[in-house]
């Protein structure tokens, strides 16, 4: 099979014109012989400029990282009201890799502002939630205190911060007020951090950005409102090594003053590597939170001795350097046709694929078609899968469709194993792509793949690459490109990201569909139900009021009561599908409030019955309640009375003139409730959906409701931490059995009810 994925380039065509324009230049170095020396040293002159602008730039980059990524933790800090807690301030703090992606920073913290009289119960509240030690210093009257609260990474040295009151310092106090007056970030001068121990002390600064109440107005407001200070501190020689790497890795020195002054106690840091007497130096003016710096960059010795050297050399040094550099760009020229017309072909094939994946909604049918495409054109074998609810949906391409069947059972036999360390699953548990060569050497490697170990040997697959489909930083699935032609370029790798993007967009945006028109669905299917639920108790009242008015004029009394009656229990039938249609509002938006509170469910139980046993007369249903003894735990009372409200009349709308027998008990920390009647009963099939919004188990013909009652019962007994469950079947009565804990755990104690929304659908 020939290689179609880098189609050759002509060897005269990529090699003797280059090396012709290389014997030019070489010609023409040594014709400039006279020229080299004033040459080379114009060169170390830009050179050191140069590289002293690279030097500045890179610090000036890292501190507007700094800056950033403070920003963006005052944004943090605001969304929690200002007042974080210890957990979300390290989640946030492991969350952007601090260590990573911003080194040479010595921590992350929140410095709380405190006036006079609330320094007692700040101390109070830290120590219960955190850290039992915990005190402001220096200890001392002043106007206003500031507190480190936080300082994440919580090493050794960051530990020695807690509670150092930095207002209190008159340097990191400047710069504090210059934050919280001006709403930009402040840089302090020169200071030795707390952190600061043993013999090995450096100079020190932090950056603040305060953090305020509410959007301040004037600089009035800044102060009145002022809540605290995110800051990070550094020590300037962790700093800049981390910036520009250790001072003998480098060719320039490097001494950085807080100040346009050089002067000792402005000096921040000083690599000692300055040569005596160099000529080359610069002083570049830094402007680094609303301080100025003075970078001072000085040729070393190992830089200036560069360009001492023999003037033959350096003739020689530059014209081969030169020629060298003219062949390079050559060449690069004549192969940049190759690979425009490598990108000519990239550009054709993802139009192609855009254009089969637009032509089909369900992606069930087109990726295979896509798989196709990328077999011909890309590589020699195409294999990917889509992450769904059921399991992972696996397609394949191959220009043998029998190849490709053998490649799609193989792929579904070795699975999304989230072990694995290699392929498709391998992509999709790290989302970034994974890429293995000379697969015939690492058949091994797929020790636990057999299947896929020998399509591999039989197809002659020596690279493969695995790419998760990523849409918002979620993988959806993954391909995996397969090779029997040499290792992928970075080109092939492009192409196969641009790929992967592409299917995952299509992957979402036929899954964004699918889930807009379930909710319309949704809506229609809820608007009938509304329309014909409210109508049937708005028709009664206007038929009941019409013939209450005319019982009044025959002065009926006892027409009257009855009637009176019957608009009573409509007014109540409309008031239980308003308070149904509130809880689907409060549920859906995640506001069901709990207030957990000692409760005897034995008596909220009692409290139900006897509220019921006048609608029960009416059904003919007796009611009876086994309940012991007290049944005691931490409960929403209100809640509670709904849920067993809603079981409770169903059994008497689904069992009218059959008896009804509640239940109450303590099971060790546990308190079951449960419910029975001899009504209609549910079957198998129904039993599994009856606790969904607007799910029924009889038509609404013949019994009226949202079908919201158990759905909203299961949402209520699960933000409690408990479950409910259901036995029946059909026209031997319903048992609705409620489980719940005594002593709930904190996070289903205190969780709100959230809308539950079923899997997109697949076709």
């Amino acid at each position: 099979m020939p290689n179609r994925r880098r189609p050759p380039v002509a060897v005269l065509r990529t090699h003797a014109v280059p090396a012709a324009v290389a014997a030019i230049s070489l010609a023409a170095a040594l014709a400039s012989w006279q020229y080299v020396r004033a040459a080379v040293q114009a060169q170390e002159v830009a050179r050191f400029r140069e590289r002293a602008t690279a030097g500045t730039d890179a610090l000036r980059d890292r501190m507007n990282a700094y800056v950033a990524m403070l920003r963006a933790t005052r944004g943090f800090v605001e969304g929690t009201g200002g007042e974080p807690d210890r957990l979300g301030f390290r989640t946030y703090v492991q969350s952007i890799e601090l260590t990573r992606y911003y080194r040479g920073i010595q921590g992350l913290g929140w410095c709380r502002a405190l006036r006079p009289g609330e320094v007692g119960a700040h101390v109070t509240a830290v120590r219960a939630q955190w850290n039992p030690e915990y005190r402001v210093w220096p200890e001392g009257e002043r106007a206003l205190y500031s507190s480190i609260v936080f300082l994440e990474p919580l090493d050794w040295r960051n530990r020695r911060a807690i509670g150092f009151d930095m207002f209190s310092e008159p340097v990191r106090r400047a710069a504090m007020e210059r934050a919280r007056d001006t709403g930009d970030v402040a840089a302090s001068g020169p200071v030795e951090l707390v952190q600061e121990a043993g013999t090995e002390r450096q100079a020190g600064f932090l950056v603040y950005l305060a953090v305020y109440a509410r959007a301040p107005r004037s600089p009035e407001e800044r102060r009145d409102l002022l809540r605290g200070w995110v800051y990070a501190p550094f020590r300037a020689t962790d700093l800049l090594r981390s910036t520009l790497g250790d001072a003998p890795a480098r060719t320039l020195g490097l001494a950085v003053y807080d100040g346009e002054a050089e002067t000792p106690d402005a000096l921040l840091y000083d690599d000692g590597t300055a040569a005596r007497g160099a000529a080359l130096t610069t002083a570049q003016r830094l402007e680094v939170a609303g301080r100025t710096w003075t970078v001072r960059h000085t040729a070393t010795a190992a830089f200036v001795s560069r360009t001492d050297r023999a003037l033959p050399a350096l003739v020689l040094g530059v014209g081969a350097a030169l020629t060298v550099l003219l062949f390079w760009i050559t060449r690069s020229e004549v192969l940049a046709r190759g690979r425009a017309e490598q990108d000519a072909r990239r550009t054709a094939f993802l139009a192609a694929a855009s254009q089969r994946l637009a032509s089909d909604l369900d992606y069930r049918r087109t990726l295979p078609e896509v798989a196709l495409l990328a077999a011909e054109r890309v590589a020699d074998v195409c294999v990917g899968c889509v992450v769904e609810p059921a399991g992972p949906l696996w397609f394949a391409g191959h220009r043998d469709p029998a190849r490709a069947e053998a490649w799609l059972a193989a792929a579904a036999a070795t699975g999304l194993d989230p072990q694995a360390r290699t392929g498709m699953a391998a992509a999709l548990s790290t989302g970034q792509p994974h890429e293995v060569d000379r697969a015939p050497d690492r058949v091994p490697f797929f020790a636990g793949s057999p299947a896929l170990a020998a399509r591999m040997r039989e197809d002659r697959v020596d690279a493969l690459l695995s790419v998760p489909l990523m849409v918002r930083g979620e993988p959806l699935g993954a391909i995996t490109l397969l090779s029997a032609h040499g290792p992928f370029d970075a080109h092939d790798r492009a192409l196969a990201e641009d790929l992967a993007r592409l299917l995952g967009a299509a992957v979402d945006t036929a899954r964004l569909t699918w889930r807009a028109q379930d909710a319309v669905r949704v809506r229609d299917e809820f608007l009938s139900i509304a329309s014909h639920e409210l109508k049937t108790p708005l028709t009664s009242l206007a038929l009941q009021s019409d013939s209450l008015r005319a019982s009044a004029g025959r002065g009926d009394a006892e027409a009257l009561v009855r009637k009176s009656d019957v608009i009573r229990r409509s007014v109540d039938r409309l008031t239980r599908l308003v308070a149904s249609l509130l809880d689907l509002s409060r549920i859906n938006a995640g506001r069901l409030e709990l207030e957990l509170e000692p409760v005897d469910l034995a008596e909220v139980a009692r409290d139900v019955v006897a509220r019921f046993e006048e609608e029960a007369a009416r059904a003919a249903c007796p009611l009876s309640l086994e309940a012991p003894e007290p049944v005691v735990g931490r409960w929403d009372r209100v809640r509670l009375d709904q849920v067993l409200t809603n079981l409770l009349g169903n059994a008497v709308k689904y069992g009218p003139g059959r008896p009804v027998e509640i239940r109450v008990r303590a099971d060790g920390d546990r308190a079951l409730l449960s419910v029975r009647d001899h009504g209609i009963g549910i079957s198998a099939a129904d039993q599994r959906r009856i606790f969904e919004r607007f799910e029924r188990a009889v038509s609404r013909r013949h019994y009226g409701g949202f079908g919201l009652g158990l759905w909203i019962v299961r949402e209520i007994v699960e933000v409690l931490g408990g479950t409910v469950r259901v036995e029946s079947a059909p026209g031997a009565g319903s048992t609705f059995t409620v489980t719940l804990s005594r002593a709930p755990e904190p996070a289903a104690a205190h969780r709100t009810g959230a809308a539950t929304t079923s899997p997109p659908p697949t076709a």
